[in-house]
């Protein structure tokens, strides 16, 4: 494994245990998510290169989580939303560290940033099937018009095999007059009304919208549970109760490793490491 790369995982660690203390403290369930999910399944601990930490909170719990983190007291897990900070741009939140600096090149413009961990809400989607499959296409409309908005920042332009769907609407991000029709302030908030129109506690179905798989991410809550413990590198921490469903619905046959060279890095892209401080 390269060293910057193992070095950026551990300081994405240091991070992960400071938000499971927070969590235990003020009883916040939280889900492993995707690869960290995969990672904890596989690997008890990171996938050997995947660069980034995913975690999904129920909305109700994710609500609460952000008026917990932004008291004073918590300042040095640096949280960010969109809420809280007017130059942060993603929908999801984030706790970062200063310890290491990342140069991200999977967008039109290199991204400086902190060593992070996501952190995304799990919304309610209806039971009615058909008021489901509507409201599937509402938040996918919303989300690409939010990705148009700052498409060189928000589109990692290095992603391969797009449905044909997201390839024109990406496309038509690329031109600057599409762009401007749309403000990413008002997307958000748009996304935001939209995701939580549905009640979290009455509802079977729960979606992480925002992330990577969007509705490839969407469940059943008995799926979820409350919550198992997994082995992490050195800590435990909470995944789905049934991660067996999660990643086969994800992945397929999740604990076959992809062939070399396939998917070996996760956001194909080159990352920079900045050790200013020590870790």
């Amino acid at each position: 494994m390269d060293d910057s790369l193992r070095k950026l995982q551990l300081a994405e660690l240091d991070l992960l245990k400071e938000f499971d203390l927070v969590c235990k403290e003020h009883g916040i369930l939280y889900f492993a998510m995707g690869g960290t999910l995969l990672g904890a399944i596989r690997h008890q601990g990171f996938i050997p290169w995947d660069d980034d930490i995913d975690i999904g909170i129920p909305r109700p719990e994710y609500d609460r989580l952000e008026v917990i983190l932004s008291d004073e007291k918590y300042r040095y897990l640096q949280y960010r939303s969109f809420h809280v900070d007017s130059g942060y741009n993603r929908y999801f939140a984030r706790i970062e560290s200063p310890k290491v600096k990342v140069i991200r090149r999977d967008k039109s413009v290199p991204e400086t940033s902190n060593a992070w961990i996501d952190i995304f809400p799990l919304d309610a989607m209806p039971n009615n099937k058909i008021l489901r499959c509507l409201h599937k296409y509402r938040v996918l409309m919303l989300r690409a018009e939010y990705r148009i908005s700052d498409y060189e920042h928000l589109v990692d332009t290095t992603k391969k095999n797009r449905p044909l769907a997201e390839r024109i609407v990406l496309a038509a991000g690329k031109h600057k007059i599409f762009r401007k029709i749309f403000r990413t302030r008002k997307c958000l908030f748009k996304l935001e009304k939209t995701l939580k129109k549905y009640d979290y506690h009455h509802t079977d179905y729960l979606v992480n919208a925002m992330g990577a798989w969007s509705f490839k991410e969407m469940f059943r809550k008995e799926h979820y549970g409350n919550g198992t413990l997994y082995c992490f590198e050195d800590m435990k921490i909470l995944g789905p109760d049934n991660y067996d469903f999660v990643l086969k619905q994800m992945y397929g046959d999740y604990m076959t490793p992809p062939q070399k060279n396939e998917d070996m890095n996760h956001h194909k892209l080159e990352v920079v490491i900045d050790f200013a401080e020590k870790i």
